[in-house]
């Protein structure tokens, strides 16, 4: 079987404790366009302030602002270029590449991302996974966490680790579009889930 895409993005095995402005947050996503952090106190949507965290030997330090903010959980979308960033997440996905033909090849010594196989890494990954429940009501958004994948009648559900451009693509087709467009959106939003459900 043809391993799948490599996405680019950190991949973190566990959340990771940083700061978002003088925010205590954990870090539970990170790609090349935002990152995805849970806390305990509010964050204002729009707040701009710098994501800091350590990655294996490096300290990341990101310009952010929140994009999107739910019940402890926020969206953030970088400002400006980060090249040391998006070298690590390069890395990171060669890594996991690596990972993956040595799994193939059944190589258990080559089999490691960070300091797990690949199997724990991706358990790890998954562990927690949460959905984000969209649901459009005269003509506004909300939006709730939920730990079923289920589609609502009134907007559609992802993973919570789904990228911003994705669910920005996904609230304007159904915004814009009649009933068979919406069911379509649906479609791509299970579509989604299923991407990025646990592999049995």
């Amino acid at each position: 079987m043809a391993e799948e895409p490599v996405s680019q993005r950190l991949h973190l095995t566990r959340p990771i404790d940083g700061w978002f402005g003088d925010y205590p947050v954990r870090v539970v996503d990170v790609n090349t366009k935002g990152a995805l952090i849970e806390h305990e106190d509010a964050i204002p949507l729009g707040t701009h302030g710098l994501l800091r965290f350590r990655w294996r030997d490096h300290q990341v330090d990101v310009a952010a602002e929140t994009d999107r903010t739910i019940e402890g959980q926020s969206s953030l979308r970088y400002i400006g270029v980060h090249q040391t960033l998006d070298i690590l997440i390069q890395q990171s996905a060669e890594e996991v590449l690596r990972a993956q033909e040595a799994n193939a090849a059944g190589d258990r010594e080559d089999n490691i991302v960070g300091d797990e196989t690949l199997t724990s890494a991706s358990a790890g990954l998954r562990r927690g996974l949460v959905y984000l429940v969209y649901t459009y009501n005269d003509s506004v958004w909300s939006t709730r966490r939920s730990l079923l994948p289920e589609q609502p009648n009134d907007g559609f559900t992802v993973a919570a680790g789904e990228t911003q451009e994705q669910i920005d693509m996904l609230c304007r087709t159904y915004e814009r579009g009649d009933e068979e467009a919406r069911q379509m959106t649906r479609m791509l939003a299970e579509l989604s889930v299923a991407a990025r459900a646990p592999k049995t």
